[in-house]
């Protein structure tokens, strides 16, 4: 299951996805539209700032926006900046690859086979679905087109 914390920054997300203007939102509408606890909310905001995902503006008029168009921020991009690896073992994983330990031959071991082909698909379908995709999702559901 992702964290707790990969939920809030995927709804905070679609949240500014959903704002047509693009201009920016401040960090205390995007918490209580989205019932994400503001100061948990500013460290979520920095990691995904760090990342590039979003840019900020101080000032009145500051807050948040996306770094690019939501039609280029994926699903897959916003859990792996959040959680670090989708693989659920770590000998499956492209990125953070660590040896089992309890291995006997990891080219014939069923099990890093099996949850190599499980991140395959995970992370094909994540990163196929983008940002603006799941806000017009939620459009869809609250009463839009």
């Amino acid at each position: 299951m992702i964290a707790q914390k990969t939920r809030y920054a995927l709804r905070s997300l679609l949240f500014l996805a959903e704002e047509q203007s693009g201009a920016p939102v401040q960090l205390g509408r995007i918490a209580e539209t989205q019932r994400v606890p503001p100061k948990y909310l500013e460290l979520i905001m920095l990691d995904l700032k760090k990342a590039g995902l979003v840019k900020s503006a101080r000032g009145p008029k500051g807050g948040y926006r996306l770094a690019r168009s939501a039609e280029l921020i994926s699903f897959g991009e916003v859990v792996r900046t959040m959680e670090g690896p989708i693989a659920l073992v770590s000998c499956a994983s492209v990125n953070f690859y660590a040896p089992c330990g309890d291995c006997q031959d990891e080219a014939t071991c069923a099990i890093r086979r099996a949850f190599a082909i499980l991140r395959d698909q995970s992370t094909a379908v994540l990163d196929s679905i983008s940002l603006a995709e799941g806000a017009g999702w939620e459009e869809r559901l609250n009463g839009g087109n």
